[in-house]
């Protein structure tokens, strides 16, 4: 208070800089002065340490209200080092992909990653593991596995109930995780494309609160109007955000927030992360102050966080000093008040994780090598289409064999969990490939092997190249590995620093390019999302195609 008052210097003080008051919609100038990592004031302050802000301007921290740690390709740790630099302060992670392979080991796993790291990641549980009644994982979580991590202060909600139809439906298994946590006042995440009509307001009337696939813009209105706040998608293969450039603006802008969903950590690096939102946001017309605003206060005024988002008196001092604004050309970062060098990550930015967790999860393939024999299509069958820059995909017509003239692949899920054998196959169009075979053990959201090809034989072999190095991703082609991208943990995230999985990204990329995959979508990330049988239209599991719009696996 004395401090504040003016009375005694301040720890830190930003003289004469240019400052956002998301609560005014406007910048402003003056000093800004923190005091052990708070923000004591905004006026004219004196400080043992000060900083000339003169042609600076400072930001509330960037907040991502929904984010895969895993999807990043990396673990917490390495992530945490690169979101921080992009002006990243706080993350709300669901670990439901680590769920599905090693259930509430990977919970553990994930909340342990994130202790002792200086980014701030909040949690909210997997709901839907496995996501539907139509998925193999390698664990199944029920509303009573969750209960132990209710005391846990980071552990904010229920994370994205996709199983949409169950909730409409009103199935017990998926409504006694709902209203587990509404009964304790937490959050509920939700997860419902294309859903709009009497489904929306049954799913709202569950408990549903938030939602961030939305595939229009007047979906989204439909969703805010009935109560819903929309978090504005832009990751890797779901970009979301030119489609809701509208929302920037009141009064719609205090129901949304941003996020990256699914986002490689190559990506974050070379164009950033939330940070790369706003910028895009603004070049499309978004006002900065209404762009800075939903990456920031939008996501608190969901979370009901009071101490952070802002640059107000008595709020963590998690803020953003930029060269330029238009462009969010970031000077510095400063997470409670200390400002983020390398230095400074590589001496407190460690995980401290136990062994027996980490044993277990390099330890999550149980399956027999693959054949060409044992991936014969035996009929006809539906050909899925993908969208590009959306993970929806659509019905168009049906093959019975590859037809690489009109871009008819195969595409297949192998089993890898419990050993049950099981391989669903199906055909791809829009994929692009012209050689060989592309496979991943990312294959959203049982994580099951998924790949797709030309031939059997090819699809084979990059199928057992990805279970012999215990999960990655790999190209296959002319009878070898072309590329690959060893991900041992669980068969989701590198242990490697962000720049050596740059490297191996960037190379099965170039890899996948070269033979053929459409450079105007990922490789591996919308292939991935081929294998989730909650995204319409229609997906591949390891039991075979799946009507989403119809609930039920095509015979």
């Amino acid at each position: 208070m004395k401090i504040s008052a003016g009375e005694v210097p301040a720890d830190l003080v930003f003289k004469d800089i240019s400052y956002l008051d998301v609560f005014t919609n406007e910048f402003k100038k003056g000093d800004v002065a923190l005091y052990k990592g708070l923000i004591v004031g905004a006026g004219s302050y004196s400080g043992k340490q000060e900083v000339d802000g003169r042609g600076k301007t400072l930001v509330p921290g960037f907040i991502d209200a929904h984010l895969h740690i895993e999807s990043t390709t990396v673990v917490p740790e390495i992530f945490a080092k690169e979101a921080l630099k992009h002006g990243t302060t706080a993350v709300i992670t669901d670990p439901h992909e680590i769920a599905n392979v090693m259930g509430t080991d990977g919970i553990r796993y994930m909340l342990e990653a994130s202790n002792g790291i200086p980014l701030d990641i909040f949690f909210m549980m997997p709901s839907c593991v496995p996501s539907c009644e139509f998925d193999e994982t390698g664990a199944t979580i029920l509303a009573e596995d969750l209960a132990e991590f209710f005391r846990i202060n980071k552990v904010l909600g229920l994370a994205e109930v996709m199983n949409t139809p169950g909730v409409i439906n009103r199935q017990k298994e998926v409504l006694d995780k709902v209203y587990e946590f509404l009964d304790k006042d937490r959050l509920i995440d939700g997860h419902a494309p294309e859903v709009v009509g009497n489904p929306l307001v049954t799913y709202i009337a569950a408990g549903v609160m938030s939602d961030h696939e939305s595939v229009t813009l007047e979906e989204a209105l439909e969703k805010i109007s009935n109560g819903m706040r929309i978090m504005i998608r832009e990751g890797t293969a779901a970009k979301n955000l030119e489609t809701f450039i509208g929302l920037f603006k009141e009064p719609f802008a205090s129901r949304c927030m941003m996020c990256c969903d699914d986002l490689h950590i190559d990506d974050i690096i070379n164009t950033g992360h939330i940070d790369n939102n706003i910028r895009k946001a603004i070049s499309l017309g978004a006002e900065p102050e209404m762009a800075y605003k939903v990456a920031s206060l939008g996501a608190c005024n969901y979370l009901r966080f009071s101490d952070r988002g802002v640059i107000a008196p008595g709020c963590l001092a998690d803020i953003v000093m930029l060269d330029d604004v238009e462009t969010v050309k970031i000077n510095a970062v400063y997470k409670h008040g200390i400002k983020i060098t390398d230095e400074y990550l590589d001496k407190y930015c460690k995980s401290r994780i136990s062994k027996a967790l980490i044993d277990k999860s390099h330890n999550t393939f149980n399956m027999p090598n693959v054949t060409a024999d044992m991936l014969k299509a035996e009929s006809t069958l539906p050909v899925i289409s993908i969208i590009k820059g959306q993970i929806i995909t659509v019905r168009d017509g049906e093959a019975s064999d590859v037809d690489i003239d009109l871009d008819i692949l195969k595409g297949v899920v192998v089993e890898r969990h419990k050993n049950t054998g099981h391989i669903g196959i199906g055909y791809v169009k829009g994929y692009g490939l012209k050689k060989g075979a592309i496979a991943t053990s990312v294959a959203h959201d049982a994580h099951n092997i998924i790949a797709i090809g030309i031939n059997d034989e090819d699809i084979a072999a990059a199928v057992n190249a990805v279970k012999d190095m215990k999960g990655g991703m790999v190209v296959y082609s002319d009878n070898k590995v072309k590329a690959a991208y060893p991900l041992p943990v669980a068969g989701l995230m590198s242990e490697e620093s962000a720049e050596a999985a740059k490297r191996c990204l960037d190379e099965v990329h170039a890899a996948a390019y070269e033979n053929g995959v459409y450079e105007d979508i990922d490789p591996f990330m919308n292939l991935s999302f081929m294998s989730l049988p909650v995204i319409p239209d229609m997906r591949i599991t390891t039991l075979g195609v799946f009507d989403v719009l119809n609930w039920k696996l095509v015979k």
